[in-house]
């Protein structure tokens, strides 16, 4: 790879982790005046739209129906469940604590790999499993206690991981068959036809208390944090190996909870400090390999973190 072509890809790599990293004190000040299901219905509607207009004149749009079918249920697992289980749970917890426990997607998709008998067990792996969840269980045992954060909101976002680790133990035979363009933007399309219907059920009362924040907070969601950093991560994954993608995104909960310190005014207590840490080692422990380990494993290209 060129120096050029270095700096657009790794560019377009630090673009999405910023955004992602940013995404979820978006959420939380958005969810301020937006109801959960008008937020993710226009976030998805402004998203699918940029999209489209990408994909139609490239003739991206058409797919067999079978893999409309494929690419349907998939959209079940995320962005519908995903981003139904992070959304309130960032609404029930602090930004922080939901980036570290999405940090540990790559981890739930390794042991659905193992269950599946598509990877191999190893101390390494082992021990990085049980000490990133360590700092997970310190983050939600002990941060209970921090302005703003729960226990329901925790937990909520751990469905958010079930959920994006299942995606991804599916994606990988439809990724042999649609491009990651198509991928995104019928995901998204589809994920329209569920919050579409929820979002009716707010009411339109909620638009009169909408501020010019709130309206910045929706458009950067659905432009930068969804349409924009989907395809700026596609591009990079054109060019560098998936765990390669994967491991950047433990870049991903610093950013959140330096901006939560920055811009919210978030205390950095000692606990979630450690914990931030002991989880992002372990996650990393996971997911590095050795020499005799650089054969194919399981496809991490959905284990990224997505706000």
């Amino acid at each position: 790879m060129s120096p050029s072509a270095a700096i657009r890809v790794y560019g377009a790599l630090s673009f999405s982790m910023l955004v992602w990293g940013l995404s979820f004190l978006a959420i939380k000040d958005a969810l301020a005046v937006v109801p959960v299901f008008s937020l993710l219905f226009f976030r998805f509607l402004l998203a699918t739209i940029l999209l489209g207009v990408v994909a139609v004149p490239r003739g991206a749009h058409r797919i067999a129906r079978r893999d409309l079918l494929t690419l349907a249920g998939l959209s079940a697992l995320s962005p519908v469940g995903y981003f139904l289980f992070e959304t309130y749970g960032v609404a029930n917890t602090q930004p922080s604590h939901v980036a570290v426990i999405i940090a540990t997607i790559p981890i739930a998709v390794y042991l659905i790999a193992f269950a599946r008998r598509q990877e191999h067990a190893s101390w390494r792996k082992t021990a990085g499993i049980a000490t990133a969840y360590v700092g997970v269980l310190l983050i939600i045992g002990f941060g209970r206690g921090e302005a703003g954060a729960s226990l329901l909101g925790d937990l909520l976002v751990v469905g958010a991981v079930a959920c994006a680790a299942a995606r991804t133990s599916l994606i990988k035979d439809a990724l042999r068959r649609v491009t990651p363009l198509q991928l995104t933007f019928y995901q998204f399309a589809f994920s329209l036809l569920v919050f579409g219907p929820l979002a009716a059920t707010d009411g339109l009362g909620w638009v009169s208390d909408l501020t010019t924040a709130a309206m910045l907070d929706v458009l950067f969601l659905g432009v930068f944090c969804s349409a924009g950093a989907f395809l700026a991560m596609h591009y990079a994954l054109a060019h560098l190996t998936a765990t390669r993608v994967a491991v950047t995104a433990n870049v991903i909960p610093p950013i959140t909870l330096i901006a939560e310190i920055t811009l919210l005014g978030a205390p950095l207590t000692p606990i979630k400090g450690i914990g931030t840490a002991v989880t992002l080692a372990g996650v990393l422990l996971t997911q590095w390999r050795s020499g005799s380990e650089a054969g194919p494993g399981p496809d991490v290209t959905g284990t990224i973190a997505k706000g």
